[in-house]
């Protein structure tokens, strides 16, 4: 008796009980994005810079590099996705959430892998090929853990949009730092010092771990109880072995929205990494920009905290699609600037190229954020997707894919940028390039981008998934979970839940699926 009554009166642990949401709450959920927004930004930008530059690799053989670790990446990915979702099996999943888990792994790996990378080895691509491998397990571990959060915080789509909104804010400040600040401190240390990216990768160490462990405290997530509970409730219990893992990544990617939000993250991010990567190329090589200049250039991102409130605004009255078709329009208009400038055949002075690459630099960062902006407000909605489908809670599941889409677009990017440098003819030693390596910038730098954010915005003509949408699939939940009968279902909810999920609506609400 005595027993039961502890059993009763005990209190549940933190890292499961729901709190208020307020913006302070929010704002520690988003410190873990100065993680993922600095290296995304990092990997997308100067990292090739660097390897080729100052630690002296071949940019081909860094591209395969990136690309192979990516592979590698792939399987890691996949197995901590699968791991994740099913990790309050474990005791120390119990103990300290099976999503807070992977948190603590993720900052430790960070603390002491990100300065590693800003070292100078010269030639050494094992050292670097090593250094990063464990950067990608340690961004494995935050992501997985973190794309699951907003979902599993709360079911109301207006808080999952006011936890992205903050974490987009975060965000930016992110993206901003991580090419500020060595474009000051080479402002500082001299153009072409090395010590710049070393210091700067000491501090990002640090704060980056640091905000991973912020939201670590800040947050909470479904508790095992509950899990078993909805999952129970809707299957007969089974072995989740390996072959159960695999079938739901296949199960996830046949869910529409699931698909084509992937689709649409992995086409821009893939421009957008492109760009970037081949941006510094472009300046320093094709316009004779300094190296401190082309980064005080990309710091332009400090233009996402201003356009994250008012994207927020626009998120709720216009919804998703109407912000990406502005976010696509911006970019494709400054790649469409630079093509022409140089098929043109248009010489500017240096003083006034200096400022129009300044102005393109300005509107592509704010076509950029507001584009990132909205896949991070739409991805905390999909997992709801795939539960009316499978009845199952697979937030882990769809993390893991949407994880290694993130990360694969980076390293196919520099990959292809590698190559493409590569193969026509680049030479770092030279100033002036031959018209093969100009045309091999170019290519990189403007032309693939601009096909991918065509082939974007024709993506978005049939994505329908807003709050709206999302809060109807929702209370459908709701209601089938609390007994109803699908043959009660209203018409239109029928109609958005087959839009949303490519499935008959008699085929969803399935624990086979």
């Amino acid at each position: 008796m005595e027993r039961n009554f502890k059993m009763q009166t005990q209190k549940k642990p933190w890292v499961y009980t729901p709190k208020k949401i307020t913006f302070l709450r929010s704002l520690g959920y988003g410190m873990n994005d100065l993680n993922g927004s600095a290296w995304g930004t990092l990997v997308g930008s100067y990292l090739m810079v660097f390897l080729t530059t100052y630690a002296g690799l071949n940019a081909g053989l860094v591209g395969t590099m990136l690309l192979v670790l990516k592979l590698l990446d792939m399987v890691i990915c996949g197995v901590l996705g699968g791991i994740s979702d099913h990790l309050f099996s474990t005791a120390i999943g119990r103990k300290l959430g099976r999503r807070h888990t992977l948190f603590l792994f993720g900052a430790i790996l960070t603390v002491i892998c990100f300065p590693l990378l800003f070292t100078i080895h010269p030639g050494s691509y094992i050292w670097y090929f090593i250094v990063l491998l464990f950067l990608e397990i340690a961004q494995d571990f935050d992501n997985i853990a973190y794309e699951t959060l907003a979902t599993e915080m709360t079911s109301k789509a207006e808080e999952r949009v006011k936890l992205s909104s903050v974490r987009m804010f975060v965000s930016a400040f992110g993206t901003f730092a991580v090419t500020g600040l060595p474009a000051i401190l080479l402002k500082v240390l001299g153009e072409n010092s090395a010590s710049a990216y070393t210091i700067s990768g000491i501090i990002f160490g640090i704060a980056l771990a640091a905000g991973t462990l912020i939201t670590y405290f800040s947050t909470w997530e479904f508790s095992p109880e509950h899990v078993e509970q909805f999952e129970s409730a809707n299957k007969k219990e089974s072995k989740k072995g390996f072959r159960e893992v695999i079938n739901d990544y296949r199960q996830v990617l046949k869910t529409k929205a699931c698909r084509r939000t992937c689709v649409i993250y992995f086409v821009s991010y893939f421009g957008k990494d492109c760009f970037n990567t081949a941006f510094f190329f472009y300046t320093m090589f094709l316009i004779g920009m300094g190296q401190a200049d082309a980064q005080a250039a990309s710091s332009l991102s400090i233009l996402g905290m201003i356009v994250v409130p008012v994207a927020t605004i626009f998120m709720y009255k216009k919804g998703p699609k109407f912000l990406w078709t502005v976010a696509f329009s911006c970019q494709i208009f400054v790649l469409a600037v630079y093509i022409l400038l140089y098929f043109s055949g248009i010489h500017l002075s240096a003083t006034v190229m200096f400022a129009l690459v300044f102005i393109l630099s300005a509107l592509w960062q704010i076509g950029r954020q507001t584009s990132e902006y909205t896949v991070w407000n739409v991805i905390p909605l999909v997992p709801d997707i795939d539960t009316m489908v499978s009845t199952k809670l697979r937030a882990g599941t769809f993390a893991a894919v949407q994880t290694f889409t993130r990360k694969i677009t980076g390293a196919l990017g520099s990959a292809l940028i590698g190559w493409i440098l590569d193969l026509s003819g680049f030479d770092k030693s030279l100033s002036t390039q031959t018209d093969m390596a100009k045309m091999g910038i170019m290519l990189s730098f403007a032309i693939i981008p601009l096909i991918c954010f065509i082939y974007s915005m024709y993506l978005i003509r049939t994505f329908n998934l807003s709050q709206h949408t999302h809060k109807i699939v929702k209370d459908e939940i709701d209601r089938l979970q609390g007994g109803g009968s699908k043959k009660d279902a209203l018409p239109e909810t029928k109609s958005v839940i087959e839009d949303l999920t490519g499935y008959p609506y008699d085929k969803v609400w399935n624990s086979s699926n």
